[in-house]
């Protein structure tokens, strides 16, 4: 197994290889020196540029969709309009493309709406304004660079939920729940960051409540794309909000998202291998369902101060290897001198297991507390709404 670009954390598991992910003819080129069997495209930005159809060209089996179908993650624009040919349930909209149709779209709406920025933002992009000139700060903002575009949406009350599928473009197989934690400070307050910590199973999405998403909205996604020829292949992550009126789509987004897919991969039983696999060439309809285990998995978010702003790079991390059974999954770290340091926003994701969720959450915490990290921080509520609920 080769990762690229990789870091300390993967590079325990895979070779790290120093690709250019965005020069697709040097990763084809790698592929073939390898000779790759299977190549899984994780990031958003690679899908919207293209990567896959590139590597499918040259005869290779991957697993993740296709420019024209990762525009459900890189287009809010085109999500919505995807929505209005399916009729799939979701927030009233206007696409924008001024400063000038922005505004006017926020005197239609009122307070509270929704701005996003149509365009990949790394799960930034979106300002929940709950004030007129919240709003207004939002849109200027946004368009204070050249060809900025942006959907303004309504507001919609209801819990935020993920739901995830593996499609091949014709078998659709659900691949779990979870519920995450954007905003960067606890109590749900301060911006939105691209998340803070998670916890699956999302009981909130009931099974009914699930049959009706997968049906109304999951489904007619897939069989809208095929039919217009962008066939989606990979997985597909839902993002829900939970109304009076039942599950609407609030995004897509093109892949195992972070950092829900870390207490996904913690609950799953089954080999994700020869389901990518699967996926890939084709035949979803023949493997065997995922197969996920009872107990709850609950991430925290260790990021590194600064924090959506500008995070402190550099401050050194020491303990992960103490946190057994707990799981250290690292994202913005690299090695220097052999020791090692953060060199990103959201650093570590703390992940532990539990047959509660209450249990899960004293465990992540346990092990966030065996790790030094001085330059860093985290929410010390993760799962706390749910705790309620189940207790």
């Amino acid at each position: 197994m080769y990762a690229a670009p990789g870091n300390p954390g993967i590079g325990e598991e895979a070779e790290i290889v120093a690709l250019d992910v965005s020069d697709h003819a040097a990763v084809i080129d790698f592929c073939r020196s390898r000779a790759i069997d299977l190549v899984v495209v994780g990031p958003e930005a690679p899908l919207v540029a293209g990567i896959a159809d590139d590597l499918r060209a040259a005869g290779f089996a991957v697993f993740g969709p296709s420019m024209a179908a990762a525009q459900l993650e890189g287009s809010k624009a085109f999500t919505k309009a995807v929505c209005d040919r399916a009729n799939i349930p979701t927030a009233r909209y206007r696409a924008v493309h001024s400063l000038d149709e922005a505004r006017s779209a926020l005197d239609e709406f009122g307070a509270p709406v929704v701005v996003k920025a149509d365009g990949l933002a790394a799960g930034k992009g979106v300002t929940v304004a709950m004030t007129m000139a919240e709003a207004a700060g939002a849109v200027e903002n946004l368009f204070s660079e050249a060809g900025a575009s942006a959907v303004i949406e309504e507001f919609l009350e209801g819990e935020e939920v993920s739901l995830f599928v593996l499609t091949d473009g014709n078998a659709m197989v659900p691949f779990g729940t979870a519920q995450d934690h954007k905003r960067v400070g606890d109590g749900d307050t301060g911006p939105n960051t691209g998340g803070m910590g998670a916890y699956s199973p999302a009981r909130v999405l009931t099974p009914d409540l699930e049959a009706r998403a997968l049906a109304e909205i999951v489904a007619p996604t897939i069989a809208t794309l095929a039919a217009e020829g962008m066939p989606y292949s990979g997985v597909l992550y839902a993002g829900l909000i939970l109304t009076a009126d039942g599950p609407k789509l609030i995004e897509y987004n093109a892949r195992f998202g972070d950092p829900e897919c870390q207490v996904l991969m913690m609950r799953l039983e089954s080999d994700l291998l020869p389901l990518m696999l699967a996926v890939a060439e084709g035949r979803l309809a023949d493997a065997p369902a995922p197969v996920f285990r009872e107990d709850v998995a609950l991430t925290v978010v260790m990021a590194a101060n600064g924090y959506p702003g500008t995070p402190e790079t550099g401050g050194a991390i020491d303990g992960i290897a103490n946190v057994a059974p707990a799981k250290v999954f690292q994202a913005g770290t690299k090695l220097t001198d052999g020791h090692l340091v953060a060199s990103g926003g959201r650093v570590l994701a703390v992940t532990a297991t539990g047959p509660t969720v209450r249990a899960a959450q004293a465990a992540a915490y346990h092990a966030v507390d065996a790790i030094d990290f001085p330059t860093g921080f985290c929410r010390r509520d993760i799962g706390a709404r749910e705790i309620a609920r189940e207790e």
